[in-house]
């Protein structure tokens, strides 16, 4: 049994954590680990990575998934692209997805899903313990955002082709999206805004201190890039530390782009303290 895989199963929550086949792309890069987790009463189901060859202590990268249920799950290839970069990367399906247990809010109480790998990355021996980093795509980035609006040991961020304001994403889909709100979250922005209003970035910017990077594509009919605009300023209102990168033509995907590249330089550029992380989240 490899040490890192050892240190997985120890770390609080852990439920099993078993050895996986990487992508062709990473094999022999990187190390991936189906894992099984414990948030509230809820078993999660996901993925951890670390290089092959781990310089310990890493820092440790939290990775949220975009889609909701079983459309958009969590592939080994987004936690593996940043592992091979040097990161410890944990990642949720979400709690209610690919065999997990609870049902998923789209936002709500799933949120916790992602503060409790905070929880458990820190509580690995081989991570840095000055905080995580976080990288969200698509509705990954609202949960990032809600992550941050609660937990100030995340240290710095990165949304790419994020959802940031439910009520534009409602008026700017489909019909089928408009119907994943009704599902997951009970109903349209004019019955639920309340419930519109916690889910969305934009409106939780006054409570978000963590330096992040809003990565967007021009060619985006999935999340328009109105929408990262107005998180941008919501956080520069804020007072928070941002920064908006464009990709002329990109699509939702960010495919083609320096996006890789792009997060990986914000989070170096925002290294993490040397002093222990905060113990509870606010």
């Amino acid at each position: 049994m490899d040490e890192f895989l050892q240190m997985l199963r120890q770390a609080p929550g852990m439920l099993s954590a078993e050895p996986a086949e990487a992508p062709a792309d990473y094999e022999g890069r990187v190390r991936l680990y189906a894992i099984c987790y414990q948030s509230d009463d809820c078993r999660v189901m996901g993925y951890a990575a670390c290089p092959a060859d781990p310089d310990a202590p890493l820092p440790c990268l939290i990775y949220n998934r975009g889609g909701n249920r079983e459309f958009g799950y969590l592939r080994p290839e987004a936690v593996c692209r940043f592992a091979v970069r040097g990161y410890v990367v944990l990642g949720s399906q979400y709690r209610g997805n690919c065999g997990g247990t609870g049902q998923e809010e789209f936002g709500g109480a799933d949120v916790n899903d992602v503060i409790r790998l905070i929880d458990m990355g820190l509580a690995l021996p081989c991570c840095q313990k000055g905080g995580v980093y976080m990288v969200g795509h698509s509705r990954g980035g609202m949960m990032t955002c809600l992550a941050c609006a609660r937990d100030d040991r995340i240290r710095a961020a990165v949304l790419g082709a994020g959802m940031t304001d439910c009520f534009m994403m409602y008026e700017t889909r489909e019909q089928s999206m408009k119907d994943v709100f009704h599902e997951l979250v009970g109903g349209g922005p004019d019955t639920h805004a309340e419930a519109f209003a916690a889910r969305s970035g934009t409106c939780q910017a006054h409570r978000i201190h963590t330096p992040m990077l809003i990565c967007q594509g021009t060619d985006d009919w999935r999340v328009v890039p109105e929408m990262s605009q107005k998180m941008y300023e919501k956080l520069q209102e804020a007072g928070c530390e941002c920064r908006l990168v464009i990709y002329p033509g990109a699509d939702h995907s960010l495919k083609g782009t320096t996006f890789t590249d792009d997060a990986t330089a914000w989070l170096a550029a925002h290294p993490l303290p040397q002093a222990p992380a905060p113990a509870d989240s606010r």
